[in-house]
């Protein structure tokens, strides 16, 4: 396998557009990055850029410590599977995975050692006579990523893979990438809008927006320490509440402070605008208020999710936002009821398991 490498990668268009701004990051030997973030971030155009498919604007890329920004697609030793699949509909399983060897002018023998060997891997083995159209959905996607295997390329490069398939495909079809890569050792760089694929399945995540990477590490350090609020708020399901406020010092201490809170912080921050994140698991449902960092709102949505219950509260218009607090294995009772729609709700924010962040860059504050 090898070691992927963007350097500062930059991608303009003739219009102006600037899609992809100066995007540092590696893949190391093996490892499974995914790129996230919404549409038109400039992800899928980053991996297009990996593959040779998309010119460099400027900046670098080095598979294996060789640069590739002149190589044609061919000669970079990468393959990659797209969203939609791109199988030929007039040909068979076996004939779609060997088309890639075929155009090499590999000899028909190693074709189908390499195809059947591929097949086998995927569970495929038995619908190599098969055609497409016979083909579900999950099976189609096994075929296209057969067609990369038998390439033993360096580097795999998946585009949204599984945005076409069903919630119960997608979530099998992830295990079985993963497992995949791991069988592999392969080198992967994995496109998706979904937060939850790329929590799953990467070693590590690139969050991009705008064209820019907010953050690249592990899933848990992206979701413990966002470095951006739009990182903390992009990933988590129900996302982190956020509200502005700012940070006042009194003799010692710090806080953090907006219409209805004060809140005593662990460490000295500068006094400014911050914007304070918290996550929905962190969030303690209280009876009544116990101090200054409690805030009381209205229940306005009760969302079961299997063992979590989501909690939606709205508060007051001068704190301006509705909270959501996470319970597992709800539903919730206090004081010897069960909360119900249009209950008055008291819940606490802990000092420990805030986020701060400046509110004009929008970054961390440490």
């Amino acid at each position: 396998m090898a070691h992927v490498e963007l350097r500062n990668l930059e991608k303009r268009y003739d219009n102006d557009a600037h899609a992809v701004k100066g995007v540092t990051l590696s893949a190391r030997d093996g490892e499974f990055v995914v790129l996230v973030g919404p549409s038109g971030c400039g992800k899928t155009t980053t991996l297009r850029m990996v593959a040779g498919l998309e010119e460099i604007t400027s900046g670098d890329l080095f598979i294996d410590g060789e640069r590739m920004n002149d190589r044609e697609p061919k000669d970079r030793d990468v393959a990659m599977v797209f969203q939609n699949y791109a199988l030929y509909p007039h040909m068979t399983v076996f004939e779609n995975m060997a088309f890639p060897l075929k155009m090499r002018k590999v000899p028909k023998a190693q074709i189908k050692i390499q195809v059947e060997d591929a097949a086998k891997l995927l569970g495929m083995d038995k619908h190599l006579k098969k055609k497409p159209k016979e083909l579900s959905g999950g099976e189609r996607q096994r075929v296209a990523v057969g067609r990369a295997i038998v390439r033993k390329p360096k580097v795999f490069l998946f585009d949204e893979p599984l945005s076409n398939l069903d919630a119960a495909l997608r979530t099998q079809m992830r295990a079985e990438l993963k497992r995949l890569q791991r069988s592999l050792g392969a080198t992967m760089l994995y496109v998706t809008h979904d937060q939850v694929e790329a929590m799953t399945m990467g070693d590590k995540i690139a969050v991009m927006n705008k064209g820019e990477l907010e953050q690249f590490g592990t899933p848990s350090e992206i979701y413990e320490r966002p470095a951006t609020v739009f990182v903390a708020r992009f990933l988590g399901s129900p996302a982190m509440n956020v509200l502005p406020g700012g940070i006042i010092h009194e003799p010692g201490e710090s806080y953090f402070v907006s219409d209805m809170l004060k809140i005593k912080l662990n460490g000295h921050f500068e006094a400014g605008n911050v914007h304070l994140g918290i996550r929905p698991e962190a969030i303690v449902l209280e009876w009544e208020s116990k101090g200054t960092d409690s805030i009381s709102g209205k229940l306005i949505l009760i969302e079961p999710i299997g063992s979590v219950t989501h909690y939606y509260i709205e508060c007051e218009d001068a704190f301006g936002g509705t909270f959501v607090a996470s319970v597992p294995h709800g539903p919730v009772t206090l004081a010897g009821a069960t909360l119900s729609l249009g209950d008055s709700v008291t819940f606490r924010i802990p000092s420990e398991s805030i986020h701060l962040f400046d509110r004009q860059s929008g970054k961390r504050m440490d």
